[in-house]
């Protein structure tokens, strides 16, 4: 097993190499055998190892991709503090897609000659819309998201259990706990496609498995007031609403469900911010909201966790630690244990990165996110969850209620699904 914090020393040095452009031959990418034996190709040189980000670095998000961005350069700073991988230092070069299919296929191409891998995707499944081109080219990529869509995809690499096995996890859990009993309903509001989709197969399987009835709600991935959604599964009954969408939506049903004396826990992915637990709504969120989540909540005492959080205040300048730093933290983390592979294998072309990842086994994150193993290509790298609780006054805005755990009804969905090889 590779055990995510000890992969790497506890030194923090800052100033992470963010490339510019691209190199060429032994002093540069492009391929041949160094003079210490190691195939190289792009990306690679006698001294560095070239990373890409491909985020949204503008716009209404782009504060959230720059806050992908310094996870990776964080963790990654760690790595170079110890040597780097191959006796190479590694630096990353991030590019702005927008958060648009079309610019990122645009700036792919235009980084694909000169980097190793990918350290962080988003949208993550912008990964589909690369398909062709990953396969061609070698490259691994960490993909930003769950869904299960990117299990096809085998030059991506999802960090954590889809998002439907989360939702199955969550129903799980409210049925151990009494919540839910057979013959019950639960209600869904769910985006049309994405994680609505995926979580609404969730739903499914869960309620066939425990003998639930459901009712589906829509939502427009572009509305945030599920007042509707959540009147209609008043009428229905249901006793419990799981959320296929962003965080908005998720804080409208709980607003709305405390102000009509609604009794009703509603199950989201923790897609929720700080601000939202905080802000307006903090008391209906901690009344009606349970979360299920790949990653620990930054008020875990787990070792990973507070190496994170050490390791931004010191370089942060107050600034306060997001969800996404520390998706590019892990996200570093997976790819640096197949860099480490690669280069005991003596190959650091592309291709040899991404076959590294179904070489190095169990990946331990010692508390910062579900353990992962990608040894078997298509299958999901993960069937555990957290569930958490909302807490305004927590770090984070949650504390970790039980998990990760791994629920038989996910273990037997996930089969159902061909998630497991």
């Amino acid at each position: 097993m590779k055990s995510f914090v000890k992969a790497v020393a506890p030194a923090l040095a800052l100033g992470l190499a963010v490339s510019a452009c691209s190199s060429k031959a032994d002093d540069s990418s492009g391929g041949g055998v160094g003079a210490d034996g190691v195939k190289t190709g792009a990306g690679v040189t006698k001294d560095s190892i070239t990373l890409a980000a491909l985020v949204p670095l503008s716009g209404p998000i782009g504060g959230l991709g720059q806050d992908g961005v310094a996870g990776v350069k964080l963790y990654f700073d760690k790595v170079n503090a110890d040597g780097g991988v191959c006796d190479r230092t590694i630096a990353i070069e991030a590019r702005d897609n927008k958060y648009n299919s079309q610019e990122t296929m645009t700036q792919y191409t235009g980084l694909s000659g000169d980097v190793a891998a990918v350290a962080n995707l988003s949208p993550g499944t912008d990964a589909i819309t690369l398909e062709s081109r990953l396969k061609k080219d070698g490259l691994a990529v960490m993909a930003g998201s769950y869904d299960p869509l990117l299990l096809a995809v085998h030059q991506a690499f999802m960090p954590g259990t889809p998002y439907d096995v989360e939702a199955v996890n969550g129903i799980s859990h409210l049925v151990d706990e009494g919540t839910l009993a057979k013959g019950d309903t639960i209600g869904v509001i769910a985006y049309p496609n994405g994680i609505g989709e995926a979580v609404t197969k969730g739903v499914d399987g869960a309620a066939e498995h425990f003998g639930l009835k459901v009712e589906h709600t829509k939502i427009d991935s572009t509305a945030t007031d599920a007042t509707a959604q959540v009147n209609t599964l008043k009428r229905a009954g249901a006793k419990v609403i799981v959320m296929g969408t962003a965080g908005g939506p998720t804080v409208s049903a709980a607003s709305v469900a405390a102000a009509s004396g609604y009794d009703v826990t509603i199950l989201a992915t923790n897609l929720l911010s700080q601000g939202d637990v905080q802000g307006a709504a903090k008391e209906a969120i901690v009344d009606h909201v349970l979360l299920t989540s790949n990653s620990a909540p930054f008020s875990s005492d787990a070792p990973a966790v507070q190496e994170l959080l050490a390791a931004w205040e010191k370089q942060a300048d107050g600034r306060p630690i997001t969800a996404p730093v520390a998706a590019g933290y892990l996200m570093a983390g997976v790819l640096h244990k197949a860099l480490q592979q690669a280069c005991d294998d003596g190959d650091l072309t592309p291709q040899s990165i991404t076959d590294s990842m179904a070489k190095v086994g169990k990946i331990e994150t010692d508390g910062l996110g579900v353990d992962l193993d990608y040894s078997t290509p298509g299958a999901a790298p993960s069937l555990a969850s957290f569930i958490l609780k909302p807490d305004p006054a927590a770090e984070g805005g949650a504390v970790i209620v039980t998990g990760p755990e791994e629920s038989d009804a996910a273990a037997a969905y996930a089969e159902s699904q061909g998630y497991v090889k």
